[in-house]
C-alpha cells in the first residue's frame, strides 16, 4: 500500500459514501419513500422482490422532476432544499444534502421515470454504477417511479452482510410503517412478489393510522397524550400499564414527523413507567414532537436517525411529566396497576394452614402424595451433603448437565417475599429463586420436545393476534420450528397470526402476550449468528413468559413439586439468562453479620 497521499476517485468516494447511507435494502426504501413525501406525494406504492435484496420499486404521484434536472438528481450534493449554510438549521424536509440518490446509484442499477403535471411527456434515465447509460423522453404518468436492481452487485463485500430474505423484508416494512405512522395523509401500499402485505389508506385522524400500523391490541390499550410548552408541542399515544412488550423497540419517537432515536427521550418514557409495570418489561408508544426547525439539528447522523436538541432538558421534561400525569389516572380492568415496587400487603411466611393452601391457585408442577411430601420437606429423608455449586455464564462450554442442584439434606423453611424459597442445611441457609428455577425447567422441556413427538393442546377456536407487517414477515422463517415445539400457528392475512395449538407446557400462558414477545424476540435476532442460537433465545423467551412470577405465593405442594422437577432438570444451576437459581449463606457468614466472629 502506498504511503503517498492521494485524492480518491469519484467512483471510490461514492461507494464509501454509500456505505454510510445505504446499509441494507431498508435504507434504500427509507430514502426513496422520504423523497416521495418531500415531492408532495399522497399515494406511494412500494414493490419488493426477495425482501428488497433483488429489486425495489417506489412509485408516487408527487410533483415529478423537470427534464433538465434529472442528471443532477444523481450528482453528489445537488439539492433543491438549501442555498446557504444557515439553511441547514431550518430544514423542514426529509432530504436536503443530495447524497442519497448518488449513493444508491453507485451500488445498484437504477431506472428513473418521472413527469411533472404540466409536461406533455416524461423522462426516462438509466444508470449503472453511478453513470448515466440512457436518458430520453418517454410517456409515463404524473409523478416519479424509481426501480432499483442488482443491489450491491458491484460491492460484493457489502452484499454478504445481508440477512435472510424474510429479515430484510421485515426491515423494509418497518421503515415504511414508521413513515406511515407520521403521515396519515399519505396512502401507502406495499407488495411483495406481487402480493399486498401492507395497505394504509389515507385517514384524517392519526388515531386511525396508529390502529392500522401498531395493531388493534395497542389501540385497545392506549392513552392519548397532549401537552404544549412555549414552542414545543407533544402529542401521541402511550400504552396502559397492563400492555407491555419484551423490549423498547415499540417506542416510536418522531420529531417534526421525522423518526429518530434519542436515548434521553427514551429514558424519559421508560422512567415514567418504572414503578407501575413489571421489571424487564417495556411500554409501547408513538410520540410526536413538534418544534421550530431551528431548535433541532437533524444533520448529526448520515441516515438522519439521530438529532440534537437546542434545549434537551425541556424536551425531557415535557415527555416525562406528560406521560407520568397520563399514567397517574390510568387503571387496569381490575382497578389497580399490575405491579408496584412496594407492596403494602403484609406477608406471613409461617407454614400455611390447610385453609390458606386451599385458597392458593394450583399450577401444574406435578402430583405428589402427602406421605412423599412430608418426606421430601420435613423428614430430611436424604442426608447426603449439599453439592458445591459453580455458576457459569449462559452458553459457557464449561457448564455440564451433570452439574445439577440437589436438595439432599435440605429442610424447607418457607417462602420469603412470595419469590424465594428458603431451605435450611447443616452449613447455613439456601435461597432459591422460584421464577429462575421454573424458567430452567420449562426451557429444558421445550428443548427436549423439539424434534420429538410433542404434546400440544389444541384451542377450541384459533386465537388471532395482530402484529405489524414487518413482524409477520419474520415469522415465515420460523413456522416449521414452532411446529416442532408444539406451537401451531399460521399467517392470517396481512397483519395477524392465527394460533391453533400450544405446547402443553405453555398451556397457562396468555397467547396474545406470548406471540407478541416472540415477535419482539425475532426483531432482535439480526445480530445472532447461528440459527441454533436464535432458536434457543426464542425458547428462553417462551420459558420466561410461562414461568411462575415473583410475588406468587406457593403452597407446600407446589414448592415440593418445583424442587423435584428441578432436581431432574439438566443445567439446573442457572436460569436461561445465566443468573444463579440458588444462593448460599454459610453459617459462618451469618455469624459474622451478627458480630459473633
Amino acid at each position: 500500500m502506498s504511503k503517498r497521499i492521494v485524492v480518491l476517485s469519484s467512483e471510490i468516494a461514492n461507494k464509501i459514501a454509500a456505505g454510510e447511507v445505504v446499509e441494507r435494502p431498508a435504507s434504500i426504501v427509507k430514502e426513496l419513500v422520504e423523497n416521495s413525501i418531500d415531492a408532495g406525494a399522497t399515494d406511494i406504492r412500494v414493490e419488493l422482490e426477495k425482501g428488497g435484496c433483488h429489486s425495489i420499486k417506489v412509485i408516487d404521484n408527487g410533483a415529478g422532476i423537470e427534464h433538465d434536472d434529472v442528471p443532477l438528481v444523481f450528482e453528489r450534493h445537488a439539492t433543491s432544499k438549501i442555498d446557504k449554510f444557515d439553511d441547514i438549521f431550518n430544514v423542514v424536509s426529509f432530504g436536503f444534502r443530495g447524497e442519497a440518490m448518488p449513493s444508491i446509484a453507485s451500488i445498484a442499477l437504477v431506472e428513473l421515470l418521472t413527469r411533472r403535471k404540466k409536461d406533455l411527456s416524461g423522462t426516462k434515465a438509466t444508470l449503472e454504477a453511478g453513470k448515466i447509460k440512457e436518458m430520453a423522453p418517454t410517456g409515463c404518468p404524473e409523478g416519479t417511479q424509481i426501480s432499483i436492481a442488482k443491489i450491491f452487485d458491484n460491492v460484493p463485500a457489502r452484499r454478504k452482510f445481508l440477512k435472510t430474505e424474510a429479515t430484510e423484508q421485515g426491515a423494509c416494512l418497518d421503515a415504511i410503517t414508521r413513515l406511515a405512522l407520521a403521515h396519515p395523509e399519505v396512502r401507502f401500499k406495499v407488495l411483495v412478489h406481487g402480493r399486498e402485505v401492507f395497505v394504509a389508506p389515507e385517514v384524517k385522524d392519526i388515531s386511525q393510522r396508529i390502529a392500522m400500523v401498531m395493531g388493534d391490541d395497542f389501540a385497545a390499550h392506549c392513552l392519548a397524550v397532549e401537552a404544549q410548552k412555549e414552542n414545543l408541542t407533544l402529542t401521541g399515544f402511550i400504552s396502559r400499564p397492563e400492555y407491555t412488550k419484551s423490549n423498547s423497540k415499540s417506542v416510536y419517537l418522531f420529531v417534526n414527523k421525522r423518526f429518530v432515536r434519542d436515548n434521553s427521550v427514551l429514558h424519559a418514557v421508560l422512567s415514567s413507567y418504572r414503578q407501575i409495570i413489571e421489571p424487564r418489561r417495556y411500554p409501547a408508544a408513538a410520540l410526536f414532537l413538534e418544534m421550530p426547525p431551528e431548535d433541532v439539528d437533524v444533520n448529526v447522523h448520515p441516515a438522519k436517525l439521530e438529532v440534537r436538541f437546542k434545549d434537551a432538558h425541556a424536551v425531557f421534561d415535557i415527555v416525562s411529566k406528560t406521560i407520568a400525569q397520563s399514567l397517574a389516572g390510568a387503571q387496569t380492568s381490575k382497578g389497580n396497576f399490575i405491579y408496584r415496587l412496594e407492596s403494602k400487603e403484609k406477608k406471613d411466611f409461617s407454614f400455611p394452614t390447610p385453609s390458606v393452601r386451599e385458597k392458593s391457585p394450583s399450577i401444574p408442577f406435578g402430583m405428589f402424595s402427602r406421605k412423599n411430601l412430608q418426606q421430601a420437606i420435613n423428614d430430611d429423608l436424604l442426608k447426603r451433603p449439599v453439592m458445591e455449586k459453580k455458576y457459569y455464564p449462559v452458553g459457557d462450554n464449561k457448564v455440564s448437565p451433570d452439574e445439577k442442584i440437589s436438595f439432599s439434606g435440605m429442610r424447607y423453611v418457607g417462602q420469603y417475599a412470595n419469590t424465594y424459597l428458603i431451605f435450611e442445611v447443616e452449613s447455613g441457609l439456601v435461597l432459591l429463586d422460584q421464577h429462575a428455577a421454573h424458567e430452567r425447567i420449562i426451557l429444558e422441556k421445550l428443548k427436549k420436545a423439539s424434534g420429538e413427538k410433542v404434546i400440544s393442546q389444541s384451542l377450541l377456536m384459533p386465537e388471532i393476534v395482530n402484529l405489524t407487517p414487518g413482524q409477520i414477515a419474520l415469522f415465515s422463517d420460523y413456522l416449521d420450528f414452532f411446529q416442532e415445539i408444539g406451537l401451531e400457528i399460521e399467517i392470517f392475512g396481512r397483519d395477524a397470526i392465527a394460533v391453533k395449538a400450544v405446547p402443553a407446557t405453555l398451556s397457562q400462558v396468555k397467547i396474545g402476550e406470548m406471540i407478541s414477545d416472540i415477535a419482539d424476540q425475532l426483531n432482535e435476532q439480526n445480530q445472532t449468528p447461528s440459527l441454533q442460537e436464535r432458536r434457543e433465545k426464542i425458547l428462553a423467551s417462551l420459558a420466561c413468559r410461562a414461568a411462575i412470577k415473583a410475588n406468587r405465593f406457593l403452597s407446600h405442594e407446589e414448592a415440593a413439586a418445583l424442587c423435584h422437577e428441578l432436581e431432574a432438570t439438566p443445567f439446573s444451576l442457572t436460569c436461561p439468562h445465566g443468573r444463579p437459581i440458588t444462593i448460599n449463606f454459610s453459617l459462618s457468614e451469618i455469624e459474622r453479620m451478627f458480630k459473633r466472629k
